[in-house]
């Protein structure tokens, strides 16, 4: 039986594979193998290098994934951050930058682990500093990884296993959630807010580096008249706790001459809301599409100046699943180098229904959130009360 179940599972894995490395150009290094993205432009860099399968003795995984990282890394330049491992469920990865032959900063990530017959695996990913490139690729990379696994248990260990360990190192990529997720088990719907009512899209003014700017948010209405900012903490904490951790982020709401009027926490007057209509999801909706976000702030100093900021992606499939990463980047100008680093990605399944959104992760967690379409043509969402934008 275990054998008929390994058989269902390669068989499977192996026809999704070839559905996945469509999109992907293959070469081959001698054992390495090296995938680059057919669509990707001739300036930019989005390569992924695999190593394995490899055998190790009794080896601490995350120290021989540190180690792989640094040996592999003396390839192409002295790194120019600090070395972390971070574990990445049953996984550990490293990411870190570079600068090239050219002159020009690159980005490396490196994650090791082992299959699941035992075995270690390894990739790297080098990709040019461009948060669009990162966005655009970040899930087709996360499912590369997924049969990037199920093949190499199909191989026999590679040379470069007999060797020592000095010379056997290899390398990883950035935090990816490589798990399939094998449950047929519906998912019910999430729950709102006991006595919301629906959510509204808002314009905002305020100043950032000295200019006044116009920006666009999502505020939840509640029946009994009050409203507030604070959408992913009401839905996932409930009311009770965003009252108490952000009592300046609730508010009042009316209705006057069939226009949405405010009232600011903390104020004694309603001000017209600048608003608009938001469309909920269908039950049981399913999308085929991604979403994303960039947010960043800037400063100027003598010397210089800096640029930090994160980024994020959606992408949703119309088989239920999702896969959700976040990026965060920093540059600097004046002689102070720069670099971005990929953080967390994450997927699992999705359950879309009126304003409320459910997902449950790859590792069981669970979070319920709220999801609305903030256009006519639903090229623009807000999952958690923020916009994204789709791709």
């Amino acid at each position: 039986m275990k054998k008929l179940k390994l058989f269902i599972c390669l068989t499977t894995l192996c026809t999704i594979q070839i559905l996945a490395q469509e999109k992907w150009n293959i070469n081959y290094d001698g054992d390495i193998k090296i995938y680059t993205p057919k669509d990707l432009k001739s300036n930019k860099t989005f390569d992924v290098y695999t190593y394995g399968p490899i055998e190790t003795l009794n080896q601490d995984l995350k120290n021989w994934v540190y180690e792989t990282a640094k040996d592999k890394q003396k390839e192409l330049g002295q790194p120019l951050k600090k070395w972390v491992v971070k574990s990445e469920k049953e996984d550990y990865a490293i990411t870190n930058s570079y600068v090239d032959g050219n002159g020009v900063t690159m980005q490396v990530a490196y994650q090791g682990g082992k299959l699941e017959d035992g075995r270690n695996f390894f990739i790297r990913l080098i990709t040019s500093t461009d948060l669009v490139i990162v966005l655009k690729y970040g899930t087709r990379f996360d499912d590369l990884v997924k049969d990037i696994k199920a093949d190499m248990l199909t191989k026999k260990t590679t040379k470069a296993a007999t060797k020592s360990m000095a010379s056997n190192l290899t390398a990883t990529t950035p935090t990816v959630t490589t798990a399939v997720e094998t449950s047929n088990e519906a998912l019910s719907p999430g729950n709102a807010p006991k006595g919301f009512l629906e959510l509204r899209g808002v314009l905002k003014k305020g100043f950032s580096n000295g200019m006044l700017t116009t920006t666009s948010g999502v505020i939840a209405l509640f029946k009994d008249g009050t409203y507030t900012s604070d959408i992913g903490r009401t839905f996932s904490k409930g009311i009770a706790a965003s009252k108490s951790e952000k009592p300046n982020r609730w508010g009042h709401w009316r209705m006057r001459n069939n226009e949405l009027e405010l009232k600011a926490h903390g104020k004694t007057e309603y001000k017209d809301a600048r608003d608009w209509l938001t469309e909920p999801a269908k039950e049981n909706l399913k999308l085929n599409s991604c979403y994303g976000n960039i947010t960043s702030s800037s400063t100027e100093g003598y010397g210089g100046g800096s640029t930090v900021g994160n980024a994020s992606s959606w992408c949703f499939k119309n088989n239920g699943r999702f896969a959700h990463s976040k990026t965060g980047f920093a540059n600097a100008t004046g002689g102070v180098r720069g670099s971005t680093s990929s953080s967390n990605k994450t997927g699992g399944r999705y359950y879309l229904s009126d304003y409320v959104a459910k997902f449950v992760y790859d590792d069981g967690t669970e979070v319920t959130t709220s999801f609305c379409f903030l256009n006519e043509k639903k090229t623009h969402i807000a999952i958690n009360g923020k916009r994204l934008m789709g791709k």
